[in-house]
């Protein structure tokens, strides 16, 4: 079953946390797409001070495998520590 994970930070820091995650996204997702990964979108909403990650993939079990790898997890600690709040959701991807 198709999955989406959304990660968003709250953040005064948006400028950083947006290039933070492209930077994540083109050095990894985009030079060497781990197994089950389906795509990626960043959105920024400057107006509410948040940036949202959005990810797609084939399985629970593909996105559990690439979060806990160093890569993933150093990139996300990184942008925590320039955001007020983070929350994280993951959903079936029904269509």
């Amino acid at each position: 079953m198709a999955i989406a994970h959304m990660i968003t930070y709250e953040t005064s820091s948006v400028d950083t946390v947006i290039a933070q995650t492209v930077a994540y996204k083109e050095r990894e997702l985009d030079r060497s797409p781990p197994d089950g990964f389906l795509g990626v979108h960043i959105y920024a909403k400057k107006e509410s001070d948040a940036v949202v990650f959005l990810t797609e993939w084939e399985s629970v079990e593909h996105f559990a495998e690439t979060a806990d790898q160093a890569p993933w997890e150093a990139a996300q600690d990184l942008n925590e520590t320039f955001s007020d709040k983070v929350t994280a959701t993951t959903f079936k991807i029904i269509s």
